[in-house]
């Protein structure tokens, strides 16, 4: 089990406060964001707003994640789009005689940018389960222990 962590200012007191071992200080937003979306959002990218605000975590997405939540949705709304059209069409081109050429659709490229540009914004908004696990929520959402002081 590890030691408890002495608290900076017990170690200023003592003398003992190295810059390198300080505790990181954490900047947090108390402005809520809101469940409605930006106005040039498209249907589809509205709908990926709603879902993410209310199902995220309370306390995690803040006023400042606006931009890359709206990121997130226009790319959703995008990856819906290209893969609707990719499902009608072949993900290999065909040749002129009907033969698989070597080849990628397209589409298919595109595809595959959109979902590296979700998958950022999802680590970076605590969409996946590794990046949720490592997202603290607000502190005042979390439950006070009166035990914590001993």
């Amino acid at each position: 089990m590890p030691r408890p962590r002495t608290p900076d200012a017990v170690k200023a007191a003592t003398g003992t406060l190295q810059p390198c071992r300080r505790e990181p200080v954490v900047l947090a937003s108390t402005a809520k964001l809101t469940g409605t979306p930006p106005p040039l959002l498209t249907k589809d990218a509205r709908e990926a707003w709603k879902l993410a605000v209310s199902c995220a975590p309370e306390g995690v997405l803040t006023a400042l994640d606006v931009t890359v939540l709206e990121r997130w949705a226009r790319n959703y709304a995008l990856y819906r789009k290209i893969s609707k059209a990719l499902e009608a069409e072949d993900v290999v081109l065909l040749n002129e005689d009907g033969t698989p050429s070597d080849k990628l659709n397209p589409r298919f490229n595109a595809l595959i940018k959109v979902q590296q540009v979700m998958m950022a914004c999802e680590k970076e908004l605590g969409f996946t389960p590794v990046s949720r696990a490592r997202v603290k929520a607000d502190a005042s959402t979390e439950e006070s222990n009166d035990f914590d002081g001993f």
